[in-house]
Parts: structure tokens; C-alpha cells; sequence
């Protein structure tokens, strides 16, 4: 229903106002409640409410004061006095005014007494066949039936307070946590200077606190981010990168004042910061008006690849309300013009607080719009192999209830969550609390890659270029940088898949690595290498550890493919390099058999790269079967590395 049911009361109070029509024949009741009347027109709610309580002690059947406090308590969110306002108006004239049916069905399914609502909006649709009213009686009639099967129906869900040394008597929201879980980083209400105790948030200001795991696994004691980042004024609303590296936030106010790159485009903005080698952060800057308008974005959550940053926003072209909206990072670093992730996702009213899970294929957000139980319910959208976003599903009760629902975070195995709740037994107010999640709705579980490129013969870091593909699909999961600090990259995976991992840098011949990820257990496993790059220069070689030939022949598997492109790249930026293809094997089988198939392997390699516009003067080949191994062939795992092709500078 469009119209606002404030309004249609409004009206009647005029109606009676104007025509004399109230169902008290008390003067003194009727000055009174003109009064109130006069006070809730000026927002004026704690002396409208005085003096509608003081009509009421003149005649306590005047069923229209019980209209105008229900309102009034409406507008002051106080719920639970509204619903026995309106039961009494109905108590007194059941029949006078149908419109109180549909808003004691309303307060009662904010409240959580699901079975009322149902019966009073039953009651409001007999009375009421008009077709405006329909959408609404739909949508809290769809509510209902789903929030009294919810709780028939729970999901497992055990929060346990995260502690002493992350909650305190302030508020504590919005958590976001790096891929190792080494780091958690929130947002806690700070109290104004001179302001010894909080009773709402207009006594504080908003801050971010990080704490970091301990070896026993416990969370250490938060610590305020500090400057440059924290100022005097509200930061809120993060999301820290993969790697723990970069932080996206929100600011609603120009920070010009404290940095140079504070420019604020709009009413609030979206920030983002980076972590140095020494643990201090950079001033913020604004991501910019690719993403920033004179409009409302906020809430980031940024993909494990650091290339998609999703936000929320208020921008014309959605779909009504706030939506959730999405920008790519370009080859040239900057974000590209922000889309709508679209309507099975955003709805005509407000959606919030999205998080993309390190899998890039998981959504949670929090909507209005789509049923559930509440204001706001938490929802999870997985998308599709045509990379389409499935429709959402509701996160089942108890997690959602009748409350507003807030952020939520999801770890790398996808086996818990973290977010913050309002509780008994707490530490203050909202307290950030931990869960198992249920199978149902969990994401698809990630492991991750940290490493660190230097120069083989000096350590010095290299800012090497990386790139990681499915090694059966050829697609690209990432393809970045790695720091200039350090040489250090950290990349998350989905388990379920061969990896192929290239690097490379001008000047040096690139490097190659594998995982296969094919056993879910295997998504909890922490992968860690070192990638030396030997420069271009006579006798240095390096492993094509990509480069895979069906057992005991030399016809190349297609999963060779994509190494053996990054082979022709290479020979094609260094025209003036020559190169001699090794072909290596294990010590099974007999000495010629092992000569040939080598020399046959490193020939089909560079067969394949004359085909790719090598010129065949640039390489030659040679089989070395077993006579240069590098591992030990006693074990099958040894057995697997001597048995590789490599290349050779030799001009």
C-alpha cells in the first residue's frame, strides 16, 4: 500500500476536528485531546501524550485518543504501548475504523507475535476488498506464514560472545576479518569527549578497533586503529582486503580538513587506506567519483581478489531505496562505472550491509525487502554458473527474528560467522558474537596462497606481476601485484580445482607453480612458497611445473596450454633470447626408453612454439631422461618432480 496509514489517521483526527464527530460527548475530554492533537502536528510527543492521557481520564471510551497515541508511539518506536493502544480502540469500537486491524497487524509482526498478526490482517482483508490495500495485506500475510514455519523450524545457532578483549560496555558492530583470521578489525561507538556514561548513540563518535589472534587462537586485546585513519569524527561501516592490507570504509563528513585526498563528494563517501610494512596505515584516500556521487554510498565489502568492491547506495537507476551496487577495478587501477548487482537481489525497499565472501560467489545482505521476520533479515544469494545472482534465501530463525538485523561476516572455510547482537549476559550494548553456521547456508569453503617474489641470486623483493587460472578452464580467479614493500602476494581460492600460478617480471624468466584443491578438507589448508626469478642471463633455467604429457608419452595435455602461452609471451617480449628445451623423467624404465621419451617431450614444447610464431633457430632440445634429477627417486612425490621439462637460457 502506498499510502502512508499515518496520513489516512491524520486525516480522520481533521475530519473530527473540523465536523465534531468523536464518539465522547465530554468537552473536556475533546479541549484535551485538541490540545494533543496540536502537539503531535508540532512533534511536540511527550506533551501530546500527556494531554491524550488527560482526555482519556475524562472519558476513557474516547476511542479517538487511542488513535492518536497510536501513532504517536509509532513515531517513537515504542511498540509495545501502540499494540495495546490499538487493542483497546478495537476493545471499545470494533467496527469504527477497519485501518487499526491492519496496523496492530503490522506492530504485532515488528513485535514477533507472528499468530496475532495473521488473524488481525485475516481480519482487516474481510473488511477491506479495495485493491490498494493488497500488496500490503500480501506482504504481512507472507510474513507470517513464514516466520511461524521458521520457528517450527530452527537452524542450529549457538553465538558465543567474543570476549572480554574485543566487546566492552560500548557498542561494538559491523566485524570484517582477513582470510587467515589473524586479523579483526570493527567499529565501536566511542564515547564524546566529557561524556561519562552512553545512553544513545548521539554520545558517541564511531572508531575502529583491531585485534589480532594469539597462538593459542584467542582474540588479543583491541586496540584503537588510530591516526590517520580514526579521527574526531565518525568512521564506520569497514572491510578489510584478503590480506589484511587494505581497508575500505565509510566518512560522512570532508576530511580535507585532515588529509589533502579527504575531498568528500557526497553525504558519505567511501575511503580506503593501506597497511605498511611497518604496521602503520597510509592516509586515507577517496576511492573517487568513478564510485563516490553527491548521493549516499557506504558499507563496502571487497572481493577476495581485490578487483570487485561492492557498496551500498542511494544513486538514481536502482531499484528504490538503498541498493547494492558493484564497481571492478580496470587494468589501469581505477574503478570502472559502478552496476546494480539487480532485482533479485535489491527490491524497492532498502537492502544493507552486503559481504562478499572470499569465494566470490556468496552474497549476504541484510533487506527490508525480501520476507522474513523482521525490519531487517539476513539473506544469502549464491550466483549462478552463468554468473547470474540466484535468489536469495533467508538465513532462518534464530539468527533472524523479529529484531533489525545488522552485518555479518563469514569466514574463509565458510563454517562461521561473525556479527553483532544485542544479548543478555553481554559486555554493553552490542556485543560482537561468533556462530557456527549451518550447511545449509554456507559458502563455498576457500583456502589461500601467501607468498613472496625476490631476485634468486640477490633475495631483493620484486613487484612481480601474478596471475592464478583454473588449470582445466583457463579461467582467471586473480591477477595482481605483488607488494613493492616486500614481494609478498596473498591470493584466496575455492577448493574443488587445479591451480595454475604464473609470475612474472621484466628482466627475469617467470615462474610457475600447481595446486590441486580437489578435497574440501583440503580448503583449510594454508599454502606458503617462495618464488625466486632468476634474471635473464646464460645458464639460468627454470621448471614448466604446468606442463603436463599424458603417462609415459609425449602428446601434450591441453591443461599445458596456458603455461606454454606464458612461454610464447615470454619469447616474444625477449627477441634476443635462445633458449634449449629440457625434457627429464624418473629412474623407471630403461635408460633408452627414458632418453627418448625426454628428448620427444622437450621436441613436442618447442613444436608447440614455432606453431605459436617462435622462429626454431631461437631453441633447441635435448633429453636428459634421469641423469640430472633433483629429487630423490625412492618416493612417488620425488619421482614426480624429476620427471619435468624446463628451459635454459643459453644466449
Amino acid at each position: 500500500m502506498k499510502k502512508s496509514i499515518f496520513i489516512i489517521f491524520a486525516l480522520l483526527f481533521s475530519l473530527f476536528a473540523t465536523a465534531q464527530q468523536y464518539s465522547t460527548t465530554s468537552k473536556k475530554a475533546i479541549k484535551r485531546f485538541k490540545k494533543a492533537l496540536n502537539y503531535y502536528q508540532s512533534y511536540h510527543y511527550p506533551e501530546a501524550i500527556e494531554y491524550a492521557n488527560k482526555a482519556l481520564k475524562s472519558d476513557k471510551k474516547f476511542v479517538e485518543v487511542y488513535y492518536l497515541l497510536s501513532d504517536i508511539y509509532s513515531k517513537t518506536n515504542a511498540i509495545d504501548q501502540r499494540i495495546l493502544v490499538l487493542k483497546k480502540a478495537l476493545e471499545i469500537a470494533p467496527e469504527k475504523n477497519s485501518f487499526v486491524y491492519l496496523k496492530l497487524s503490522r506492530s504485532e509482526l515488528y513485535q514477533g507475535l507472528y499468530a496475532n498478526a495473521e488473524k488481525h490482517i485475516l481480519e482487516f482483508e474481510k473488511q477491506n476488498r479495495r485493491a490498494e490495500y493488497k500488496p500490503e495485506i500480501k506482504d504481512i500475510k507472507e510474513r507470517c506464514k513464514f516466520a511461524l514455519h521458521a520457528i517450527a523450524h530452527p537452524l542450529p545457532f549457538e553465538p558465543q560472545n567474543c570476549g572480554a578483549n574485543i566487546n566492552t560496555e560500548n557498542d561494538e558492530y559491523q566485524p570484517s576479518l582477513s582470510a587467515d583470521e589473524q586479523t579483526f578489525v570493527f567499529t565501536t561507538g566511542v564515547p564524546l569527549p566529557g561524556k561519562l556514561k552512553v545512553e544513545s548513540i548521539f554520545d558517541t563518535q564511531e572508531d575502529f578497533f583491531i585485534s589480532k589472534r594469539t597462538k593459542n587462537k584467542d582474540w588479543q586485546k583491541a586496540k584503537n586503529v588510530g591516526k590517520p585513519i580514526n579521527t574526531n569524527r565518525n568512521e564506520g561501516a569497514q572491510s578489510i582486503s584478503a590480506d589484511g592490507n587494505l581497508l575500505f570504509f565509510t566518512a560522512c563528513e570532508d576530511r580535507s580538513k585532515y588529509n589533502p585526498h579527504g575531498k568528500c563528494y557526497g553525504r558519505c563517501d567511501i575511503y580506503f587506506s593501506e597497511k605498511l610494512p611497518n604496521g602503520k596505515w597510509t592516509t586515507p584516500k577517496n576511492v573517487g567519483p568513478e564510485i563516490n556521487t553527491t548521493h549516499r554510498e557506504t558499507q563496502p565489502s571487497i572481493s577476495a581478489n581485490g578487483r570487485t568492491l561492492y557498496f551500498v547506495s542511494q544513486r538514481p537507476g536502482g531499484q528504490g531505496g538503498s541498493d547494492i551496487w558493484y564497481s571492478e577495478k580496470q587494468d589501469n587501477g581505477k574503478w570502472g562505472k559502478p552496476k546494480n548487482v539487480g532485482n533479485k537481489i535489491n527490491t524497492e525497499k532498502n537492502e544493507q550491509y552486503p559481504f562478499i565472501h572470499l569465494d566470490g560467489k556468496t552474497l549476504y545482505f541484510a533487506s527490508q525487502g525480501h520476507i522474513g521476520m523482521g525490519k531487517y533479515d539476513l539473506f544469502i544469494s549464491r550466483k549462478t554458473e552463468k554468473g547470474q545472482w540466484g535468489e536469495p534465501k533467508n538465513l532462518g530463525y534464530p539468527l533472524n527474528n523479529k529484531n533489525e538485523q545488522g552485518s555479518m561476516v563469514v569466514n574463509a572455510a565458510g563454517t562461521k560467522a561473525y556479527y553483532s547482537s544485542w544479548q543478555d549476559g553481554g559486555f554493553g550494548r552490542l556485543d560482537l558474537y561468533e556462530f557456527q553456521l549451518d550447511k545449509s547456508i554456507r559458502p563455498k569453503p576457500v583456502t589461500f596462497v601467501k607468498g613472496k617474489v625476490y631476485n634468486a641470486e640477490t633475495r631483493h623483493p620484486i613487484a612481480a606481476k601474478y596471475e592464478l587460472k583454473v588449470l582445466e578452464t583457463n579461467e582467471l580467479i586473480a591477477k595482481s601485484t605483488a607488494s613493492k614493500a616486500n614481494g609478498s602476494f596473498f591470493i584466496t581460492l575455492p577448493a574443488g580445482n587445479t591451480y595454475a600460478l604464473s609470475i612474472a617480471h621484466k628482466g627475469y624468466l617467470f615462474y610457475s607453480a600447481n595446486f590441486t584443491l580437489e578435497n574440501p578438507a583440503d580448503s583449510l589448508k594454508e599454502y606458503y612458497l617462495e618464488a625466486p626469478l632468476q634474471p635473464i642471463k646464460y645458464g639460468n633455467k627454470t621448471i614448466l611445473k604446468n606442463v603436463f604429457f599424458a603417462t609415459n608419452s609425449y602428446t601434450l595435455k591441453k591443461t599445458s596450454n596456458t603455461e606454454l602461452d606464458k612461454l610464447v609471451e615470454f619469447m616474444t617480449q625477449n627477441k634476443n633470447v635462445k633458449i634449449e628445451l629440457g625434457g627429464h623423467t624418473d629412474n623407471k624404465g630403461s635408460k633408452k626408453h627414458n632418453s627418448k621419451l625426454s628428448e620427444n617431450r622437450a621436441k613436442a614444447v618447442r613444436n608447440y612454439l614455432i606453431k605459436a610464431g617462435i622462429a626454431s633457430s631461437r631453441m633447441t632440445y635435448k633429453g636428459y631422461a634421469d641423469s640430472l634429477p633433483i629429487d630423490d627417486n625412492n618416493t612417488a612425490t620425488g619421482r614426480a618432480n624429476n620427471r619435468r621439462t624446463e628451459f635454459m637460457i643459453i644466449k
